[in-house]
């Protein structure tokens, strides 16, 4: 009966192109932004009034982030996607889940809180790289469909120098006062040098990007490709200027909801003559196709398992004040007495095993020709 429904009332969509491109007029807007602020406020807006990180505001802690990691999982509950990635999935998930566990509970078991201290950091350094070469991959993936282009040698170097400033930028704004109170004999900090180094980093990317964009075949593509290149420029004027939050928040929005576009499409179009999706045939009361239900569901379900881990880690003794993305902590924050070690937190550890498991399966997923290209199509 669902079956019959879903053929009568949904049509399937294709994914519009230019909307895509829109999403990167966040760029001119933080601009204009800083301007403002500068000429205006004397950067009391950077200085005073906005956190570091985006998730301290409430707004983004609902929709950011974690919700559009829990879309892509929704979208894998899929009668036909299961058995056909199963094994590979199951390997890979006990593989992160070990590795994660390890480093969070093994190691500092058995290594001096020293040693200890420096495999988190390398631990770190290496998720916020993978976060990033996961975020450009999506971004450039699309930049190359749009041009008409397969991927080769050239957006390789493209990709991978653009994450390496990336990364980069990423520990320029989470680790800043960690990089800036190491000093050298010159004088010069190491948040300086990170800086500088973003800098070549982000040049090098353009001329590689600049050169693929020579052999676009479509206008619009090579306007797209143009707008990542620029991105990562305005990212590294942001962390020059110490603009924080507008490092993180550019380049999450466009990843975020360029996600959210095509998870919802995907979503759509598949269950759109059967509904496969074991979620949304159980949501079939529900009277919104998956196009609208898809970001409603992926939010509910993300800050449903965010708020269950951090009153978890309340319980178990720990105290997540900060580093949350759980709406709750803006409202109720109780202190524990004697806090056990934040890297044993619960959500921390969902964030890291499930972010790790993201990119993995993003990044076979979505290849030309997979399951789940046959669901979208772009305009």
């Amino acid at each position: 009966m669902n079956d019959v429904v879903s053929a009568v009332t949904v049509k399937p969509v294709s994914i519009s192109n230019r909307l895509l491109l829109s999403l990167y007029a966040i760029m001119p807007l933080c601009l204009c932004f800083v301007v403002l602020d500068a000429l205006a406020f004397n950067y009391q807006f950077r200085d005073i009034w906005l956190p570091d990180n985006p998730g301290a505001l409430i707004w983004w802690a609902i929709i950011f982030n974690f919700p559009h990691i829990v879309s892509s999982m929704v979208t894998l509950l899929d009668d036909e996607y299961l058995p056909h990635y199963r094994q590979r999935f199951t390997k890979a998930l006990v593989i992160i889940t070990v590795a994660v566990l390890s480093v969070n509970y093994l190691l500092p078991q058995v290594l001096s809180p020293g040693l200890y201290g420096i495999v988190f950091i390398l631990f770190f350094i290496f998720f916020a790289a993978y976060t990033m070469y996961h975020v450009l991959s999506q971004q450039f993936g699309l930049g190359m469909m749009m041009m008409g282009l397969r991927p080769d040698r050239g957006f390789e170097f493209w990709r991978y120098s653009s994450t390496f400033a990336a990364t980069l930028l990423y520990l320029m704004a989470f680790t800043k006062h960690n990089l800036q109170a190491v000093i050298f004999d010159s004088g010069l900090s190491l948040y300086d040098f990170t800086q500088w180094l973003a800098l070549a980093a982000v040049v090098c990317a353009a001329l590689f990007g600049t050169n693929l964009m020579r052999r676009g075949q479509q206008r619009l593509g090579i306007v797209y490709v143009a707008a990542n290149i620029l991105m990562l420029f305005i990212v590294w004027c942001m962390a020059a200027l110490e603009y924080s939050f507008l490092v993180i928040l550019i380049p999450r929005f466009i990843h975020d909801i360029t996600a959210f576009i095509i998870y919802s499409v995907h979503d759509h179009n598949r269950n759109a003559t059967q509904t496969h999706n074991y979620i949304y045939r159980a949501l079939s009361f529900i009277p919104l196709t998956p196009l609208l239900l898809c970001p409603i569901l992926a939010i509910v379900l993300a800050n449903s398992i965010e708020c269950g881990a951090y009153f978890l880690d309340f319980g178990l003794g720990f105290n997540p004040a900060n580093n949350t993305d759980c709406f709750a902590s803006h409202f109720y924050r109780p202190e524990v007495e004697q806090p056990l070690p934040d890297q044993m937190r619960v959500g921390l550890q969902i964030l890291f095993i499930s972010g790790l498991f993201h990119y993995y399966i993003e990044g076979f997923v979505w290849k030309r020709e997979s399951l789940h290209r046959h669901s979208v199509s772009f305009s």
